[in-house]
């Protein structure tokens, strides 16, 4: 058993180091569709009940996996906030309607 043959530190088992090349991060598609899809909830409010949840999630997913720079926060934020506008707009104009209804049934 030949301890030079297994030893790392040969001059053939060396791996040159390479700067990690720079390349800017890919675009927020789950921010980016969360802000459209809440802009669409609260746009048309009671027709579409899956509008202002799918909202809700991508938003809140992007929120989750964003970067920590201040550069790319807006986006993330911006739709986890539309995601709950929508939701709340979409509730809301629930809760009004019933009331509405109650109010004059009686």
């Amino acid at each position: 058993m030949s301890s030079s043959k297994m030893d790392p530190r040969r001059p053939d088992k060396i791996v040159p180091f390479h700067m990690p090349s720079n390349v800017p991060p890919s675009s927020d598609y789950a921010g980016n569709l969360a802000v459209a899809v809440g802009m669409g909830g609260i746009m048309v409010r009671n027709s579409f009940k899956a509008f202002p949840w799918i909202a809700a999630f991508f938003g809140a997913s992007s929120m989750l996996n964003s970067r920590k720079t201040k550069r790319d926060d807006s986006v993330g934020f911006s739709g986890a906030v539309l995601g709950l506008v929508s939701l709340f707009t979409y509730y809301l104009n629930m809760y009004m309607m019933h009331k509405r209804a109650m109010d004059n049934a009686a």
